[in-house]
C-alpha cells in the first residue's frame, strides 16, 4: 500500500517562491522607473519614452518563445533559468550608467534575461507539484495563485523604494516632482537601478539553493516525445493560440500603467498632501505618480487568497467556473478601469481645456477593478497554459501565453503616442462624441481649439476597444470550451 499523498506544498515551492519574489522586484523596480528616466536625463518627449518602454516590454515576451524551447529541449528548466540570470543581473548594472547607447544595450540583455526566465520558472514550479504531490489540482491551483502574489510582492516593494531613491539622491523638488539639476537626476537614477541589480542577484542565490528540491527532468525524454507525437500536440496550441491572441487586448490596457497612466497621474491628479507633524522640517509631501502603481500588486495580495478561497469553496459546493467565464469577467473589469480614467479626465478638465486637477481616488479605483480583471485573466491564463499543454511542451506553451503580451506592447508602443497627441485621436472621439451627443465640443482636426478632453478621448477609445473584443473572446471561448473534457459538445 503506497503512502497518502502530501497536502503540504513542497520545499521546492518556497525557494521558487522568494527567488520570484526578488526577480520581480528588480524587474519591476527597473520598468517603472525607466519612462521617466528617459525623459528627465535623455530629454526624451512622453511619446517618445513610452515607445522604448513598450518596445522593451514586447521584447522580454518574444524572447519567452527562444527560453520554452531551450528548455524543452535541451538545457532544462533549471539551467535555462540560472543561464540567463547571470547577464539579467550585468544589465541592471549597466542601465544606470547614463549613457544611452548602453541603455539600449541593457535592455536587449535585460529583454533576453526576463523573457527566458519568465515561462521556465512557473512551469518548474508546476512540475515540482505533478512530480512531488501527484493528484493535488487545487494545492496546484493555489501555488499559481501564490505564487502570482510573490510576483506582486515584488513589484510592491519596488514601486515603493525605487522611486522614493530616486528621489531622495536626486534631490528632487517635492512640489514639481523636478530634480534639482542635470547631474543630480542621474544620481537618483543610478540610485533608483542599483536596488533592482542587487535584488536580481538576490534572486540568483535563493533559486540555484533550491535546486535538490525541484521536479526532475528529462530533456531526452522530452525530445522523443515532442518528435512522436508532434501533430496532436501542435493542435492544442493552435486552440489555445485563439484564446491567448485575444487576451492581447487586455495587456494593452494593462501594461500601459507603467507609461500613460503615469503621465495621466502626473497631470490630471492631485498627489500633494500634507502630514499634521513635520518630517525633516517639512509638512508638504508630493506623491511620485510611479509610486501609485503600487496599489496593484498590494491588491493582489490582497485578493488572491480571496479568490482562492471563494473558488475554492464553490468547486467544493460543485459550483464549476471554467477558465473562460473567469477570463470573461476580467475583461469586463477592464473596461471598467479604462472608463473611471475617461470619466476622470472629462471632470478634471474646464471648459476653456485648462487642467483643475482631481483627487488620486479616481486612479486607486480603477487600480482595484482593473486587479481584479488581473487575477481572473492573468493567473487564470497562466495554469491554463501549464495544464492544457502536452508534457514535452509544457515551457513552450507556457511561453504561447506571454506571446500576446508581445504584441500588446508592439501595438501600445504606437497606440501610446495618441497621448497627449489629439490629432492622433480626432476620427475617433469625433464619431463616439456624435453617438453619445455630447456638446461639449468634438475632437476636430479642422478645430484648434476643439474642448473634447485628450485623456477622455484616449482612454474611451480603449473602453471601446476592450467591449468589442470581449464579445469575440466570448464566441471563440464557446468553441473551446466544446473541446474541453466535460463540456457539452454542441
Amino acid at each position: 500500500m503506497s503512502a497518502p499523498v502530501p497536502t503540504s506544498h513542497p520545499k521546492g515551492f518556497w525557494f521558487i517562491f522568494f527567488g520570484e519574489l526578488a526577480e520581480r522586484c528588480s524587474f519591476y523596480g527597473m520598468r517603472g522607473l525607466l519612462a521617466m528616466y528617459l525623459i528627465h536625463v535623455f530629454g526624451k518627449t512622453k511619446g517618445e519614452a513610452s515607445e522604448v518602454v513598450h518596445l522593451y516590454m514586447a521584447g522580454c515576451f518574444a524572447t519567452g518563445l527562444i527560453g520554452g524551447f531551450i528548455a524543452d529541449r535541451f538545457l532544462g528548466k533549471y539551467w535555462t533559468i540560472v543561464a540567463f540570470s547571470v547577464p539579467y543581473v550585468i544589465g541592471q548594472l549597466l542601465i544606470g550608467q547614463s549613457n544611452e547607447t548602453l541603455v539600449y544595450v541593457a535592455l536587449v540583455i535585460l529583454a533576453f534575461g526576463s523573457g527566458v526566465i519568465k515561462p521556465n520558472i512557473s512551469t518548474l514550479m508546476g512540475m515540482t507539484y505533478d512530480q512531488q504531490r501527484p493528484g493535488q489540482d487545487q494545492l496546484r491551483t493555489r501555488a499559481f495563485g501564490y505564487f502570482y502574489m510573490a510576483i506582486n510582492v515584488g513589484s510592491l516593494l519596488s514601486y515603493q523604494i525605487c522611486p522614493l531613491l530616486r528621489d531622495y539622491f536626486g534631490q528632487v523638488d517635492p512640489k514639481t516632482g523636478l530634480p534639482a539639476t542635470p547631474e543630480s537626476a542621474r544620481a537618483g537614477y543610478l540610485a533608483g537601478f542599483l536596488f533592482p541589480a542587487v535584488l536580481m542577484a538576490v534572486a540568483l542565490v535563493l533559486f540555484a539553493a533550491g535546486r535538490k528540491h525541484y521536479a526532475v527532468e528529462n530533456v531526452e525524454a522530452n525530445r522523443a516525445a515532442d518528435d512522436a507525437g508532434a501533430e496532436g500536440k501542435w493542435k492544442v496550441a493552435g486552440r489555445l493560440a485563439g484564446l491567448f491572441a485575444l487576451v492581447m487586448f487586455f495587456w494593452v490596457v494593462f501594461d500601459q500603467k507603467t507609461t500613460v497612466w503615469i503621465y495621466f497621474a502626473a497631470d490630471y491628479l492631485d498627489t500633494q498632501f500634507t502630514t499634521p507633524f513635520a518630517v525633516g522640517g517639512r509638512t508638504e509631501w508630493r506623491l511620485p505618480p510611479e509610486s501609485i502603481m503600487s496599489a496593484n500588486p498590494l491588491l493582489i495580495i490582497c485578493f488572491v487568497p480571496l479568490l482562492n478561497l471563494l473558488f475554492g469553496r464553490l468547486a467544493a459546493k460543485g459550483y464549476r467556473i471554467r477558465p473562460t467565464d473567469k477570463i470573461t469577467a476580467g475583461f469586463l473589469l477592464t473596461a471598467a478601469a479604462t472608463a473611471l480614467h475617461a470619466a476622470a479626465g472629462w471632470i478634471a478638465t474646464n471648459p476653456d481645456g485648462s487642467i483643475a486637477k482631481v483627487s488620486i481616488l479616481w486612479q486607486l479605483a480603477a487600480y482595484v477593478v482593473l486587479t481584479l480583471g488581473e487575477v481572473l485573466i492573468s493567473v487564470t491564463g497562466l495554469e491554463l497554459a501549464y495544464t492544457a499543454a502536452p508534457r514535452s511542451m509544457k515551457s513552450f506553451i507556457t511561453a504561447l501565453w506571454f506571446v500576446p503580451i508581445f504584441f500588446a506592447n508592439l501595438l501600445s508602443s504606437q497606440l501610446a503616442k495618441a497621448y497627449p497627441d489629439t490629432a492622433h485621436l480626432a476620427p475617433f472621439v469625433s464619431v463616439v462624441g456624435g453617438l453619445i451627443g455630447t456638446d461639449r465640443g468634438l475632437a476636430d482636426a479642422t478645430r484648434p481649439a476643439y474642448q473634447f478632453p485628450t485623456a477622455q478621448g484616449y482612454f474611451l477609445m480603449l473602453t471601446v476597444l476592450v467591449l468589442v473584443v470581449t464579445a469575440a473572446f466570448v464566441l471563440v471561448a464557446r468553441r473551446f470550451n466544446r473541446t474541453q473534457p466535460g463540456e457539452p459538445a454542441a
